[in-house]
């Protein structure tokens, strides 16, 4: 750990983070062998930006092992929740948490560790289950003799995005109550609404906005230009740049594209302002945008944030620039290009009822008639 620290760009900067109070405290005693080096010591701390700071440090001087620190967090969160709920409510709340999310979470890759949004979504459930039993008390209800009417009136008054819908799915799934019908949530997905032009404005605004960062510059411009989603673009790698001649290629998918000139200028600017700075602390982790926390990449909670002060919704626009790509070019190649599967880029094809459905079709007539006319 010392020497990790004094790798820092600013070892100053690292230590200010760890005199904080209880954190200082705690490692001096796992220094001292007072406390054992371990990510349970450091649960004790309870939860916060700095401790969160202060475990990534750990992690990434090869103190702790590696872990999903937001999928720590989460259970942290919602064991406090549960921890505070009547002994009745806790017992099916923490076999819910335990079997149905915790399970599922765990089995991710360790390189592709959960999202903000999915951290908040899955402790925003907790919370809700919690409002829906105590609910059943209040309406002195039960989960075994729940029926399809309690069900109904709950879903008429609550939660109108169904977020209970999991839970209740689970309690029928595992014979907790009698069974009843659970209405399914209606995707959010609308047909795309913005217009190509609107979205080459949007190109035009990010190129010349010098006043927001310019990672996220960079990323908009990924979104906008190749429906590239926010959390991809954020684990990009340098890696993943490429320079040939004159031009500047990225990988998103199987196959590198050509950045239009604009965005490869900026993107250029941007490689020269960071490749002079050594990494926060340790070996470099390759990320094209470098987070704030120790060996980590951008949030995309940070870009998403600077993004929308420019009107920009990724999901919305990730879904009309598909639509708009589809239009161009044939579903195999947007999926080549963008990393999308072929079934996604089909479907937008299909939706938006392109031509390109069939291309290979088109190209055989066109070659027969070439050979006729020879």
């Amino acid at each position: 750990m010392r020497e990790h620290l004094l790798s820092a760009r600013d070892p100053r900067s690292a230590v200010r983070w760890l005199r904080i109070e209880p954190i200082g405290r705690t490692l001096r005693a796992m220094a001292q062998g007072a406390k054992p080096l371990s990510h349970e010591t450091v649960n004790e701390l309870g939860r916060s930006t700095r401790i969160r700071y202060f475990r990534r440090m750990l992690i990434a001087a090869g103190s702790l092992p590696e872990i999903d620190v937001r999928l720590n967090d989460l259970e942290l969160r919602s064991r406090a929740l549960i921890d505070g709920l009547p002994a009745e409510y806790a017992i099916i709340i923490t076999r819910f948490f335990n079997w149905e999310t915790l399970r599922k979470l765990r089995r991710r890759p360790v390189d592709r560790p959960i999202s903000v949004g999915v951290a908040n979504a899955r402790a925003t459930e907790v919370r809700k289950v919690a409002a829906f039993l105590a609910w059943l008390g209040e309406n002195h209800l039960k989960l075994p003799t729940l029926n399809q009417v309690a069900v109904d009136r709950y879903l008429a008054h609550h939660d109108p995005n169904l977020i209970i819908g999991r839970f209740l799915a689970w309690v029928v799934r595992h014979r907790i109550t009698q069974h009843f019908d659970v209405p399914r949530a209606q995707s959010t997905v609308s047909p795309a609404t913005i217009a190509e032009d609107a979205v080459w404005e949007k190109v035009d605004v990010l190129l010349q906005t010098e006043s927001t960062p310019m990672s996220s510059r960079i990323i908009g411009l990924f979104l906008l230009v190749f429906a590239q989603p926010i959390r991809d673009s954020v684990r990009l790698r340098r890696d993943d740049v490429q320079f040939t001649g004159e031009n500047v290629k990225v990988q998103f998918g199987s196959t590198p594209v050509v950045l239009p000139p604009p965005i490869a200028e900026l993107l250029v600017r941007y490689l020269d302002d960071t490749c002079d700075r050594p990494p926060y602390a340790g070996s470099p982790p390759g990320w094209l945008f470098e987070g704030v926390m120790p060996q980590q990449h951008l949030s995309d909670a940070s870009v998403r944030f600077n993004l929308a002060k420019h009107g920009l919704h990724a999901r919305e626009i990730k879904h009309a620039r598909l639509d708009h790509l589809v239009q161009v070019l044939p579903a195999s190649i947007v999926a080549d290009i963008t990393g999308f599967t072929v079934n996604t880029a089909m479907r937008h094809s299909a939706n938006t009822r392109a031509d390109w459905g069939i291309y290979s079709e088109l190209r055989t007539r066109e070659c027969k008639e070439l050979d006729l006319g020879e």
